[in-house]
């Protein structure tokens, strides 16, 4: 699936300016996300694109036989935007962002379920939002200083 005239999908390491995201929000159809930005601009960063978090692309592609970009643009995007504009502490909300990954890689990448399904147990496990990475759920919140000394957006 190529990009609709207009839409430019990130390449990985490109910058996501609230603007941007608010656009590729739009693109993808993530009405909820468009609200929640266009409510409190101020309270998201920056961040940068990494593609399918802590895999390659292109050996996502190699071992589940789709197209990479396929992956990227259409999967791993969306459930990006989906994690980094994500309401802090909804659990419920980022279940259902991991469910929509999952349809998405099998219904706009075409691929199998049960390696889809590895993906999903990944994200799970992978994106609690306490662990603080970059790929973490909420990723894009501007956190202010804890009382304990760290920086929850990592600027310092």
């Amino acid at each position: 699936m190529k990009p609709e005239e207009g839409i430019v999908f990130p390449k990985i390491g490109d910058l996501i300016t609230t603007e941007r995201a608010l656009a590729l929000c739009r693109h993808f159809g993530l009405n909820h996300l468009i609200r929640r930005i266009e409510e409190a601009p101020e309270a998201y960063k920056a961040w940068t694109f990494d593609g399918c978090s802590c895999l390659p692309d292109e050996v996502m592609g190699l071992v589940t036989g789709c197209d990479w970009q396929d992956i990227t643009d259409q999967c791993c995007l969306p459930h990006d935007l989906r994690y980094a504009y994500g309401e802090l502490g909804n659990e419920e909300e980022r279940e259902e962002a991991d469910e929509a990954f999952y349809s998405d890689l099998v219904a706009k990448a075409g691929m199998e379920e049960w390696r889809a399904s590895t993906f999903l147990i990944a994200v799970r496990v992978g994106g609690v939002e306490k662990f603080g990475l970059s790929f973490s759920w909420g990723f894009a919140h501007r956190r202010e200083e804890s009382p304990h000394g760290n920086h929850g957006d990592g600027d310092m």
